[in-house]
C-alpha cells in the first residue's frame, strides 16, 4: 500500500444529509466541505436513498420492504462485471455533484472526492434470498455479493477519476461489530477475504478504499483486509476501542494507510457545544496514543480526515452547518498548534495541502 495523497485533517461528511433537494445539498457540500467534497445521500428525499436500497435494489430480482431487501440470491459473472452506479432516482446527489464539479473555480478545486456504498456484511445482515436465507449462510454467495459491491464501488471511483479527481470510496459497515455474534455467525478468518473482495476492485484502478464502522469491531482483523482507510467513532469513551488495536493501526499508517476520525456527535450523544480548542487537545493526545516511530503524530495528521460520527440526515439545518464550521475550525487550529514532525511538504496555511 502506498500513500498517493495527503489528507491533512481535511473535514468531510459521512454521506447522508438532511436535504430533500439535490442541488441545494451539493451546493452546501461544495461550500462547506470544498477541500474534501462528498456526494450527499438524501434519505429524506426518498426512502430508496437509504444505504441498503440505494445500491442493493440493483441486485437481480431485488425488492425492499423498508427493513429487509429480498433478491434472487445468485449473481452471474455478467452481473458482477456490469455492476455500476445506482440510477439517478436513488442517488440524486451523486449525479448532481458530477454535473457541478466541472464548474468549480480553480482556486476551490479539491484534489480528492469521497463516495460511499453499503458494505457486504451489512448488506448480508439485512438481505434474504427468496427462501429466506442470508448471503452469509453460504460463503460463496457472500463473496460474490462482495465482488458485486466492489465492482459498483469501482465505477463510482472511475466517474470521479474521469473528472480529474482522486477518489476515496468508503464501505459503510456498521455490522462488522456483529461478526461472531448470532446475527453474523462467521469467524474473522472468513470475513477478511470477503472484505478484500469488495476493496480490491477499487484499489485495482488506483482509488482508495475505506471501511466506515461507527460501532466497535475488531480493528486488527478488519485491517487484515488491507483497506486504505478506516473510519471510526473517535469520541471520548469510543476512540479507546481503536487505541486498543494500536499495533495494527500503527502498521496501517506506516505502510501508507489513512484514518478517519468521527468527532462531531451527529447521533445527539456527546459534548455540545463542540469546543474546538478542547478537541484540539483531545485529538492530539489520542494521536499520540496511536503514534510510534514509523507512525508519528505528524504522519498521522497528514493521513487523517475529520468528520461527524455518522451521517447528518437527522440534523436540522443550523446544526448541520455548525458541524462543518466546527470541523473546519478544528482542522485549521490543530494544523497550526500541533503541526509536528515529518510535515515539511505540507503547508499548514494552505487549505488544500
Amino acid at each position: 500500500m502506498d500513500a498517493p495523497i495527503h489528507l491533512p485533517l481535511l473535514p468531510c461528511g459521512i454521506g447522508s444529509t438532511r436535504h430533500t433537494d439535490a442541488a441545494e445539498a451539493v451546493a452546501e457540500v461544495l461550500e462547506d466541505y470544498w477541500r474534501l467534497p462528498f456526494w450527499p445521500q438524501l434519505p429524506n428525499r426518498t426512502p430508496e436513498e437509504q444505504m441498503i436500497p440505494q445500491t442493493a435494489l440493483s441486485l437481480p430480482g431485488a425488492a425492499w420492504d423498508g427493513e429487509f431487501l429480498t433478491w434472487s440470491g445468485s449473481l452471474s459473472d455478467d452481473d458482477i462485471a456490469n455492476a455500476g452506479l445506482p440510477p439517478r432516482e436513488r442517488a440524486a446527489g451523486l449525479y448532481e455533484l458530477l454535473e457541478r464539479l466541472p464548474e468549480v473555480p480553480e482556486e476551490r478545486k479539491s484534489k480528492v472526492v469521497k463516495g460511499q456504498i453499503i458494505g457486504p456484511l451489512t448488506l448480508s445482515r439485512w438481505s434474504r434470498d427468496r427462501s429466506g436465507c442470508a448471503p452469509h449462510e453460504d460463503l460463496e454467495t457472500l463473496e460474490r455479493l462482495a465482488s458485486w459491491l466492489g465492482a459498483a464501488a469501482a465505477e463510482q471511483a472511475r466517474v470521479f477519476q474521469r473528472l480529474g479527481y482522486q477518489a476515496i470510496i468508503l464501505f459503510d459497515e456498521p455490522e462488522l461489530a456483529s461478526v461472531g455474534e448470532p446475527s453474523i455467525p462467521l469467524p474473522w478468518r472468513e470475513v477478511a477475504p470477503v472484505l478484500r473482495a469488495a476493496i480490491e476492485p477499487v484499489q485495482r484502478i488506483g482509488a482508495l478504499a475505506g471501511i466506515h464502522c461507527c460501532a466497535a469491531p475488531n480493528w486488527t482483523r478488519v485491517l487484515d483486509a488491507r483497506p486504505n482507510l478506516i473510519h471510526f467513532d473517535a469520541r471520548e469513551g469510543h476512540v479507546e476501542d481503536v487505541i486498543e488495536h494500536h499495533r495494527a493501526v500503527r502498521e496501517h499508517v506506516a505502510r501508507g494507510g489513512y484514518l478517519g476520525w468521527g468527532l462531531w456527535p451527529t447521533d445527539g450523544r456527546g459534548p455540545t457545544p463542540f469546543e474546538s480548542k478542547e478537541m484540539q487537545y483531545f485529538l492530539a493526545n489520542k494521536a499520540r496514543d496511536l503514534s510510534f516511530v514509523d507512525a508519528s503524530v505528524g504522519l498521522i495528521f497528514k493521513r487523517s480526515m475529520l468528520t461527524g460520527v455518522c451521517g447528518g440526515a437527522g440534523l436540522d439545518a443550523a446544526t448541520e452547518r455548525q458541524v462543518a464550521r466546527d470541523l473546519e475550525e478544528l482542522s485549521m487550529g490543530i494544523r497550526h498548534r500541533y503541526w509536528i514532525a515529518a510535515t515539511t511538504d505540507v503547508d499548514p496555511d494552505s487549505p488544500l495541502t
